[in-house]
């Protein structure tokens, strides 16, 4: 991996134990930042790739988005797209929101809102993904729409870790697609922050995108694992001290209130029914 071949101060590429991959671990946070950009750098001059964020609080052995995790075939995959076009149709007849920006940014909004789709959610702010990757989530309700974030402890974690995955999507601009969407040969992207109008707060909160890995055939892969450019690893005692209790990085901040953020009342009054497939807009509290 390029990871392996970086070396800065107050750094190390190492294996991780509890998942058996490489890791680059960082103790430093200008290390941080600099491994976070190394990659930035290289794949965007050699590959015309983006790399983005994603803050996770262990490794796992894939990178599923949420409709097709639990999926092992076609013709399950199949179903779970044609019920989640069925629902995306409907909330766009009785919702007028959405004639107001691109269809081919519904589904991948209503991921960022909690809806199970075939989007995956990144981020462009390395603090952002540092903060998911040391919370936490807990959901309640009959489709786990009921959210709340929980920060972890280093009393109950003394050997603890954060992730934050380094990923890849291709980023060479399209002039005939709306702005904001990027469609490559492998993957296609959507930065939120310019597809879809700005009373959708929660997007610009986190510096929010999704993507998603392009089929090589007729249906996409379940799996999008082949996307990580790498891996770093942060102690979850030194991630916390570095995150700090900033109020740009809270509850509050990321998942701005309907109050504040009328995108997100709009569909929470959309009547979308909440089920188990598909999930529900979530409810999060503070």
């Amino acid at each position: 991996m390029p990871l392996s071949k970086l070396s800065i101060r107050d750094s190390e590429y190492l294996p991780d134990a509890a998942s058996g991959r490489c890791v680059y671990h960082v103790y430093d946070p200008h290390a941080l930042v600099q491994a976070a950009g190394y990659l930035k750098f290289k794949n965007g001059a050699e590959k015309d790739e983006g790399v983005f964020f994603r803050g996770e609080s262990k490794l796992h052995g894939s990178l599923s988005p949420t409709l097709f995790r639990g999926v092992s075939t076609q013709a399950g995959q199949s179903r779970k797209i044609s019920e989640l076009n069925k629902a995306i149709r409907q909330l766009r007849e009785d919702n007028n929101i959405f004639g107001s920006f691109a269809q081919e940014s519904h589904e991948a909004i209503l991921q960022h809102y909690g809806l199970k789709t075939s989007w995956l959610d990144l981020v462009d702010n390395v603090w952002v993904a540092l903060w998911f990757a040391c919370h936490r989530t807990h959901g309640t309700g009959p489709a786990g729409e009921y959210l709340h974030f929980e920060k972890r402890s280093v009393h109950k974690e003394l050997d603890g870790f954060v992730y934050v995955l380094l990923v890849g999507a291709d980023q060479g601009r399209d002039t005939r697609r709306a702005p904001g969407h990027y469609l490559g040969k492998n993957t296609e992207l959507i930065d939120l922050r310019a597809a879809v109008p700005s009373i959708f707060l929660r997007p610009h909160a986190q510096h929010g995108l999704v993507f998603r890995v392009r089929g090589d055939q007729v249906m996409r892969p379940i799996d999008y694992h082949k996307q990580v450019r790498g891996v770093i690893r942060i102690s979850l005692a030194d991630a916390l001290t570095w995150l700090g209790n900033g109020r740009m990085l809270g509850v509050h901040a990321l998942f701005p209130p309907p109050y504040y953020d009328r995108g997100y009342s709009i569909l929470l009054k959309s009547g979308f029914p909440a089920s188990k497939e598909l999930g529900a807009i979530s409810h999060v509290g503070a």
